[in-house]
């Protein structure tokens, strides 16, 4: 009789060739569920990072025209209290997204920036509401200070924004999520 061979070998090598399937199996699907993730956010993302720049673009406008006392100040008031509430339903909305895992960071410092741009909003209109005052006169400098704070806190917020979401619209999942002077240098290089 031939001997046979030993059924030990046999299960190991059909084990050893099943394994590797088995493992990779469920990173394939998270795979493709995280880049379906991705695709979805930044598409949102996109939407939301566009309307918040225009309308940030025009309120830093209208807020170095008052500086300049340039535009009439119940006009302004009216184009503040509109924005902001725009803004405000944004933020609102923005705070229920859910980023992917490593954008959590720069997702919160572009609420973060928007939240700064807000309170430069709040601002300006603070600063319309002292020209109002009976006893204030008409050339008062104090509504100035705060007009200029509010503009520069909103230029500021957004051109922040704009950077971050830069990097979030653009980012690759292996590739660092970060926003700083070294990241950009490398990558303007």
């Amino acid at each position: 009789m031939s001997p046979r061979p030993s059924i030990t070998p046999l299960v190991v090598i059909v084990t050893a060739s099943l394994l590797p399937a088995s493992l990779f199996r469920g990173k394939r699907g998270s795979f493709a569920g995280q880049t379906k993730e991705l695709m979805q956010y930044r598409s949102i993302l996109a939407g939301y990072t566009g309307q918040i720049d225009t309308t940030l673009g025009e309120l830093g406008e209208l807020s170095d025209a008052l500086r300049r006392r340039d535009v009439d100040i119940d006009e302004a008031v009216e184009r503040l209290a509109s924005g902001e509430d725009e803004l405000d339903a944004i933020a609102d909305e923005m705070r229920e997204m859910e980023a992917p895992e490593q954008l959590h960071a720069l997702h919160l410092e572009y609420e973060a920036n928007l939240e700064r741009a807000l309170r430069g909003i709040v601002t300006a209109e603070r600063g319309c509401g002292l020209t109002r005052q009976r006893h204030r006169p008409p050339d008062d400098e104090e509504p100035l200070a705060y007009w200029k704070r509010g503009h520069a806190n909103i230029v500021h917020a957004r051109m922040r924004m704009q950077e971050v979401a830069e990097v979030l619209l653009a980012w690759e999942p292996g590739r660092p999520a970060e926003v700083s002077v070294h990241t950009r240098l490398r990558r303007d290089a």
